[in-house]
C-alpha cells in the first residue's frame, strides 16, 4: 500500500442513485481485482525467496568446489612425488572475470523507484553470487587443465621408482601411488561433474531471475495503474458528492427567497404549493441521506475488510519469513553434517587402503618368516641325521670297547689267580728248595710284575675311555632330545600356520566378495545418469541395510588390530576416473585389491628356541 493507509471513500450525499450504484459495483470489482493481484504478488515473492535459496545453495557448492580444488593442488602425495609443483591459474582468466561479471551486474539492477515499499526487491545477494560463481567456474577449467601434466609427471616418477627401487619397496610405493592416483581421479571426475552441474544451474537461475524480474515489473506497473484508477474514481465520487450538496443548498435558498418575495392574494396557495414541494424535496433528501448512510456503512465494512486483509498479509509474511530463516538454519546444519560425513568417509577410506597395504606387507613378511623357518627345519633335520650318522659308529666303538674291557678283566682275573696259585709247571717240576735257581725266580717275579703293570695301565685307560664315552653319549642324548623337541615344536607351528593360512584364505574370500560389491557399487555410480526434473536433497538417505563386518580371528602378536573396523559397502563410492584409463600404474591397484598371499602369524618363540639350541650345541668329536 506504498507505506500509507488505505484510501477513504467518503460520500456525504447529493449524487444520483445510478452513479452511486455503479461506483459501488466498480469499487467491489476493483477490490476483488486487487485481492487477486495481491495473491499474485505473494506467489511472486515466494518464487523470489526460492530463487534466493537456490542461489545460496549454488554459492555454497561453488565454495566447496574451490576448497576441493585447493586440497587437490596442495595434497601431500603430489608434494612428495611431483618435484616441479602445480602451475597456478592463468592470469588471463582471472583478468577476464571482472569483464564477464559486469554484464551480469548491469542485467541485475534494482527495480524502478516507483514500486511499493513492501514489495521492493533487492538483488544484492544474487549479484554477489553471480560474480563469485562466474569467477569459480572460470578458474575450474584452468585447474583441471593443470592436473593433466601433474598426472603425467606422477606416472613418470612411478616408472622411475619401479626401475630404481628394490622389489619390496616397489610394491609398497606402487600401492601408495595407486591409492593416491585413484583418489585423485575420483576427485577430478567429481570436479568435472560439479562444474557442469554448476554451469547449468547458473544459466537456469540467471534466466529464471530475468523472467521473475520482468514479471515483477509488469505486475508493479499494473498495480500502479490500478491505484491511479482508484484515485481518479475516488476524486470523481468526491466531486460528485460536493456538487450534489451544493445544488441542494442552492435550491433550498432559492425556494426560501421566492417564498419571502411573494405578497399577492394567491399567497396561501403558493405557500401550500411550496410546502408540498418542500415536503417532496425533504423526502428525496431523506432517501438520499439513507443511501449515503448505507454507502457509509458499506465503506466502513470495506475498510474493515481491507484492514483484516492487511493484518492477514502481514501475519502470513512474518510466518513465511520465520519459516524461511528456519529452513536456512536447517540447510546450514545439513550441509555441515554432510561435510563432516564426507570427511569421515574419506578418512575411513584412507584408513582402509592403508590397512590393506599394511596387511599385504605383513603377509609378505610372514611368508618370508615361513620360508626362513622351513629352511631352519630342514637344516635341523639334516643336522639331526648327521649326528645320528656320527652316533652310530660311536655306539659300535663303545660296544667294542666294552667287550675289550670284559676280555681284559677276565685276563686280569686269570693273571691274579695264576699269581696267587703257582702254575702246575713249577709244581710238577718242583725240586728241592736248595736246587731251584734264584735267578729264574727273580726273572719270573719281574715278569709277573710287568704284566700286572701293563694290565693296570690298560684298565685305567679303558676306564677313562669308558667315562669319556659315557659323557659324550649323554651329551649326544641331550642334543638329540633338544633336536627332537625343536622338531616337534616346528611341526606344531607348521600345523598352526597351515590352519591360520586356511582361515586367512577364508577371510580373503570374504574380502574379495566385499571388494566385488564395492566395485559393482562404484560401477553403478559411474554409469548412472542424472534424471531430469526437480533437484533432490543434497544428502539422500542410504537405501540399503548395513551388513555387519566379519569377525576376524585373533592371532598372537596382532592384538593392536582389535580396533580395526572396516567400513560397510556403500553405493556411489570411489567412482573411477573416466579420462585416465591410459595410465599403466592403475593395474597395481587391482593387484593390491586381490592379494594371493596366505596369512602367517609370527613365530618369535620358535626362532628364539632355535637360536638357543644352535648356540648351546657342542661340536661332535670325530
Amino acid at each position: 500500500m506504498e507505506g500509507r493507509g488505505p484510501y477513504r471513500i467518503y460520500d456525504p450525499g447529493g449524487g444520483s442513485e445510478e452513479n452511486v450504484s455503479t461506483a459501488f459495483e466498480r469499487l467491489v470489482e476493483e477490490n476483488t481485482r486487487l485481492k487477486e493481484k495481491m495473491q499474485g504478488i505473494k506467489s511472486i515473492g515466494e518464487l523470489l525467496e526460492e530463487s534466493q535459496v537456490e542461489a545460496s545453495k549454488l554459492r555454497q557448492k561453488a565454495e566447496d568446489l574451490v576448497k576441493d580444488n585447493k586440497m587437490l593442488i596442495g595434497s601431500s602425495s603430489l608434494e612428495d612425488l611431483v618435484e616441479t609443483g602445480a602451475v597456478g591459474p592463468d592470469p588471463s582468466s582471472t583478468q577476464a572475470t571482472p569483464g564477464s561479471a559486469q554484464p551480469d551486474m548491469e542485467a541485475r539492477k534494482s527495480p524502478p523507484s516507483g514500486s511499493s515499499s513492501e514489495f521492493e526487491i533487492v538483488a544484492v545477494e544474487a549479484q554477489g553470487f553471480s560474480q563469485e560463481s562466474r569467477m569459480v567456474l572460470e578458474q575450474l577449467p584452468n585447474e583441471d587443465a593443470n592436473l593433466l601434466p601433474q598426472l603425467q609427471q606422477l606416472e613418470t616418477t612411478l616408472s622411475g621408482c619401479a626401475k630404481e627401487a628394490s622389489k619390496d619397496q616397489v610394491f609398497v610405493r606402487m600401492g601408495y601411488m595407486a591409492s593416491e592416483l585413484k583418489r585423485l581421479a575420483s576427485k577430478v571426475h567429481k570436479n568435472e561433474q560439479r562444474t557442469s552441474f554448476l554451469q547449468t544451474l547458473c544459466e537456469t537461475l540467471h534466466s529464471e531471475n530475468k523472467e521473475l524480474r520482468t514479471k515483477l515489473e509488469r505486475d508493479l506497473e499494473q498495480r500502479n495503474q490500478a491505484l491511479e484508477k482508484l484515485r481518479c474514481e475516488n476524486q470523481e465520487l468526491r466531486r460528485m458528492v460536493t456538487l450534489s450538496s451544493q445544488d441542494n443548498g442552492k435550491r433550498e435558498a432559492a425556494e426560501q427567497q421566492q417564498v419571502r418575495k411573494q405578497h399577492h392574494p394567491w399567497r396561501g396557495l403558493r405557500r401550500n404549493g411550496a410546502a408540498a414541494e418542500k415536503s417532496l424535496g425533504r423526502g428525496e433528501l431523506e432517501a438520499k441521506e439513507k443511501k449515503v448512510k448505507i454507502l457509509e456503512h458499506q465503506r466502513r465494512e470495506l475498510l474493515e475488510v481491507n484492514k483484516q486483509w492487511d493484518q492477514h498479509f502481514r501475519a502470513t509474511k512474518q510466518k513465511y519469513e520465520q519459516k524461511v530463516t528456519d529452513l536456512h538454519q536447517e540447510l546450514a546444519d545439513a550441509r555441515r553434517a554432510l561435510t563432516e560425513l564426507e570427511a569421515e568417509r574419506e578418512q575411513k577410506q584412507r584408513d582402509f587402503d592403508r590397512k590393506l597395504l599394511l596387511a599385504k606387507s605383513r603377509i609378505e613378511t610372514e611368508e618370508a618368516k615361513k620360508e626362513r623357518l622351513a629352511m631352519e627345519v630342514r637344516d635341523l633335520q639334516q643336522r639331526m641325521r648327521f649326528l645320528q650318522e656320527q652316533l652310530a659308529p660311536v655306539t659300535r666303538q663303545r660296544e667294542y670297547q666294552e667287550k675289550e674291557i670284559q676280555r681284559l678283566n677276565k685276563a686280569l682275573e686269570e693273571a691274579l689267580n695264576v699269581q696267587a696259585s703257582p702254575p702246575p709247571i713249577f709244581g710238577s717240576t718242583m725240586e728241592p728248595p736248595g736246587k731251584v735257581p734264584q735267578q729264574e725266580l727273580l726273572t719270573q717275579n719281574e715278569l709277573l710284575k710287568q704284566q700286572v703293570k701293563i694290565f693296570e695301565e690298560d684298565f685305567q685307560r679303558e676306564r677313562s675311555d669308558r667315562e669319556r664315552m659315557n659323557e659324550e653319549k649323554e651329551e649326544l642324548k641331550q642334543q638329540l632330545e633338544k633336536l627332537q623337541k625343536q622338531l616337534v615344536l616346528s611341526n606344531n607351528q607348521l600345523r598352526a600356520s597351515k590352519d591360520d593360512c586356511q582361515r586367512e584364505k577364508e577371510e580373503k574370500e570374504k574380502l574379495k566378495k566385499l571388494l566385488k560389491q564395492h566395485k559393482q557399487a562404484s560401477g553403478e555410480r559411474l554409469h548412472a545418469e542424472p534424471l531430469p526434473g526437480p533437484l533432490g536433497p543434497a544428502c539422500p538417505m542410504y537405501p540399503y541395510q548395513y551388513s555387519p563386518p566379519a569377525a576376524h580371528p585373533m592371532y598372537h602378536g596382532f592384538e593392536e588390530w582389535q580396533q580395526i573396523r572396516y567400513p560397510p559397502p556403500m553405493p556411489n563410492e570411489h567412482t573411477p576416473g573416466q579420462n585416465f584409463h591410459h595410465f599403466p600404474p592403475v593395474k597395481f591397484l587391482f593387484h593390491l585389491l586381490q592379494p594371493e598371499y596366505p596369512w602367517r602369524p609370527p613365530c618369535a618363540m620358535a626362532r628364539s628356541q632355535n637360536s638357543q639350541a644352535v648356540s648351546g650345541m657342542k661340536p661332535v668329536p670325530k
